[in-house]
């Protein structure tokens, strides 16, 4: 775990804590290493509110934290969705609920329990899928979720391990159903690891698969960020790569670019499907654009732009609050004059373009234009920050533009 986590630990961590076996053992471990480096180890269960048990449950940790000398917070998700995935909705809101929870503790980073199991299992998972590199990767000991730091300090360990040592201990596990329900994808494939093991397809050698495509990944990552450096750039929010550049690629770096600048654009955490991202690139293979994940890829003589797509925002709107109002998800607008009564947040469009007098001056393709956010008041167009200074408004964006090729994706 010191090997995974780096030491010593930070003045305050956060861990989370289902009360399985994996969690509780997770919590156990870091108290001693907390203690032992004057670290402040804060707790917190996701209560999802699926089954009458997670309540108490939910309790029953808080008393194990206590009897630690931790603290303990119960997080509630309340917007269960209709229908859909539910397990995915869970995980998902999972993340948001401890992300938003470990800054307002302060805490570092959030540590969660999963194990050489879990590992082994989404590298399964991911091959049912025929995933690629980053695909198989699985999980990493550090990710990026919600804006915070995510730690897995027991990828390398059995879950029979930690469960000998919660014993050790005379402490006791809670055992969730759904572990045991094959409804579930990640079930199947934990019972199909029992078929798989006396071929050498063990929990040790799906883990070291993750760990080698890890490596590769890495790899694979700085050739990309070092070729953006080389051929595209950052401009009023759109991706503009070197088209000449980009067609001399390896087919994998030409993928991971593309996939690069649709996240950045987009901020979609999650690739596009493997059947669209494949038609997109045979596309622009012949010199076409299309649209993407809420993106317009363009192709302007020697260009490939990357922008946000007309149709994602056109219906978007929304009030300018009196100091700053964050916009799709990719510009903070500020004011810093008298309170902004009656503004709203539009993209620009066709119409507001018309109102910006210099725009071809600018040498940007219309298409880039129309989706950045513009000012207006009772329907008349006021501003667009982004193209037009003006001494009590302003527009940045959120996602810096010099890391858009640092976190592409992979299938």
């Amino acid at each position: 775990m010191r090997a995974r986590l780096g030491a010593p630990l930070p003045a305050r961590l956060g861990v989370a804590v289902s009360g399985g076996s994996d969690s509780l053992a997770l919590m156990v471990l870091l108290a001693e290493m907390a203690r032992q480096d004057g670290t402040e180890l804060v707790v917190a269960t996701v209560d999802h509110g699926l089954r009458r048990e997670s309540r108490a449950e939910a309790l029953q940790v808080t008393e194990q934290a206590q009897a630690l000398g931790l603290t303990h917070d119960i997080l509630t998700w309340t917007d269960h969705p209709a229908g859909g995935n539910l397990q995915g909705e869970a995980r998902a809101a999972r993340y948001r609920l401890l992300a938003t929870w470990s800054r307002a503790r302060g805490a570092a980073g959030v540590a969660v329990g999963h194990t050489a199991e879990d590992q082994a299992e989404t590298v399964l998972m991911r091959l049912r899928r025929a995933s690629g590199v980053t695909g198989l990767a699985a999980m990493a000991v550090r990710s990026q979720r919600e804006g915070v730091e995510i730690l897995r300090p027991l990828l390398g360990v059995r879950r029979a391990d930690l469960r000998r040592s919660l014993l050790a201990r005379g402490m006791t596990w809670i055992e969730d159903p759904s572990n045991s329900d094959d409804r579930f994808e990640r079930v199947r494939m934990r019972n199909a690891m029992e078929a798989l093991a006396p071929l050498g397809l063990t929990v040790e050698a799906l883990s070291q698969v993750a760990e080698n495509m890890q490596r590769a990944d890495q790899a694979l990552g700085s050739m990309v960020s070092e070729v953006a450096a080389r051929i595209a750039s950052v401009q009023l929010g759109a991706v503009r790569l070197d088209l000449t550049g980009f067609y001399a690629q390896p087919e994998e770096i030409g993928r991971r670019l593309l996939l690069a600048g649709l996240a950045y654009v987009s901020g979609g955490v999650y690739a596009p499907r493997r059947e669209a991202l494949e038609e997109a690139l045979m596309r622009l293979s012949r010199g076409q654009g299309g649209t993407l994940q809420g993106c317009r890829m363009l192709v302007k003589r020697d260009t490939l732009w990357i922008t946000r797509e007309w149709n994602a925002v056109r219906d978007r709107s929304s009030p300018a609050l009196s100091q700053r109002t964050d916009w799709d998800g990719a510009w903070r607008i500020a004011h810093a004059g008298a309170p902004a009564e009656g503004v709203e947040i539009r993209p620009l469009g066709a119409e507001g373009l018309k109102s910006v007098a210099n725009w071809r001056d600018l040498g940007l393709p219309r298409e880039v234009l129309l989706p950045l956010p513009s000012l207006w008041k009772g329907g008349a167009f006021l501003l667009a920050p982004l193209l037009q200074s003006h001494p009590d408004w302003t527009c940045a964006a959120i996602r810096p533009p010099a890391t858009w090729a640092s976190g592409s994706l992979s299938h």
